[in-house]
């Protein structure tokens, strides 16, 4: 009898522009930075919790957004909690930047170049969403 493989894909889950930001001050501090060098009102939200298979327990991560007038959802997410981190494999970040554009376009590199001019950020990275092996951490 011959066998058929289902396979479901969720790339269309992942098409939104994702930053990886190193910043070694809280999140409001980086928050009120990213509001004043991008013209964004970013507004803390209940924390993003994640169940964490491995050791049986939610994790929480500060969650900031702010939903523009063309419905663009901009989200800074911490990386980091006391129990462990949103996505494993890029521990060196300390926050995710999340843009998911519904009409607009958005220019990444411009977007990139005004976050790497932020005085407290030591560091910006694009990062590609469907190559992370947590990526499902990353819908909500």
């Amino acid at each position: 009898m011959a066998k058929t493989v289902l396979k479901l894909s969720n790339d269309d889950n992942y098409d939104f522009v994702l930053f990886g930001i190193v910043c070694q001050k809280k999140d409001y501090r980086l928050c009120r930075e990213i509001n004043l060098k991008l013209g964004l009102v970013l507004e803390r939200k209940e924390d993003y919790a994640v169940f964490n298979n491995k050791r049986m327990e939610d994790h929480s991560f500060s969650f900031f957004e702010f939903v523009n007038d063309d419905e663009d959802r901009y989200n800074l997410i911490s990386n980091r909690c006391q129990k462990g981190l949103l996505l494993p494999e890029q521990n060196q970040l300390d926050y995710l930047f999340v843009i998911r554009p519904e009409k607009v376009r958005i220019d990444d590199s411009a977007l990139l170049a005004e976050l790497k001019q932020i005085s407290i950020v030591l560091g910006v990275f694009k990062l590609d969403p469907a190559k992370l092996k947590s990526k499902e951490n990353l819908i909500f």
